[in-house]
């Protein structure tokens, strides 16, 4: 840079301008480039600290007692990895989130525990381990554990940084704080998990798939099945997409879903 070009820059800052061509490829690159780093979140390392937040911290303290997981890399948003927001949220036995929607898309999966229930825009349903649940952007929600359960464990994955990035984000309680069940309990389940099957009659106009929860013993022997009959992805093993039972597309319109089984002895390639 010469002197006059630097006076030149100094210049434009001033007047909160800028040369295009001091960072172009900076952000338009000539390949994608995350700033995020590869990087493991072991359960048995974060378990015994994510049920200590229900000594620490009560319902009303906390909001939610969630430990979220930060990519290193990424100083700037709360992010696990690209534009994905991902933590692990306990709750006891009686416990009840109050209900709130927000632009961000939402998705849990179940890791531990017994009692475990959701309740979206009226449908309540259960929720065992390793199922698989929707609240999609813009629907009111809930969730709780049973009086009788156990203290539950679910990952958290969330689209909130995307919102964010693009100013679009905002989070509204309920104006009740919790919303009525009004439709039968795991109605979304019987109606549209039937296997290829769809009810006569039955339409559904919003974006995202009407099957709410995916149950978790299905969706193991749809992996065993498949795995019978084929070698699997060199790269993902035996991958299986989670899909809106009505288009075969993906289950939310900002987040897909997908699952992975690797056999005894199977080692994927780069």
């Amino acid at each position: 840079d010469t002197p006059e070009l630097v006076r030149y820059y100094r210049e434009l800052e001033e007047l909160g301008t800028g040369a295009l061509w001091t960072v172009a490829n900076k952000i338009e690159p000539w390949e994608p480039a995350s700033p995020s780093v590869p990087i493991i979140w072991r359960y048995n390392d974060l378990r015994d600290r994510v049920m200590r937040a229900l000594e620490l911290v009560t319902p009303e303290q906390a909001g939610r007692r969630v430990v979220y997981l930060a990519n290193p890399a990424r100083q700037d948003v709360v992010a696990a990895v690209g534009w994905l927001y991902s933590g692990l949220q306990v709750m006891a036995p009686g416990e009840c989130a109050s209900s709130h929607r927000h632009s961000a898309s939402a998705l849990r999966f179940i890791m531990e525990g017994e009692g475990a229930f959701t309740n979206v825009d009226g449908h309540k349903m259960t929720l065992g381990r390793n199922d698989f649940v929707l609240t999609p952007n813009g629907t009111w929600h809930e969730h709780g554990v049973a009086e009788g359960g156990t203290p539950c464990i679910w990952q958290d994955g969330l689209d909130i940084p995307l919102m964010n990035a693009l100013d679009a984000n905002f989070y509204e309680v309920h104006p009740d704080l919790n919303q009525a069940v009004t439709y039968p309990v795991d109605d979304a389940t019987a109606t549209w998990a039937g296997a290829g099957l769809r009810p006569a009659g039955q339409d559904w106009s919003k974006r995202y798939s009407p099957l709410f929860k995916y149950e978790w013993e299905p969706t193991y022997e749809a992996l065993q099945r498949y795995a019978r009959v084929t070698d699997g992805s060199p790269y993902d093993g035996v991958h299986m997409d989670y899909m809106n039972p009505l288009t075969g597309g993906a289950v939310m319109s900002t987040i897909g879903a997908s699952i992975q089984m690797l056999r005894p002895g199977e080692r994927t390639r780069a």
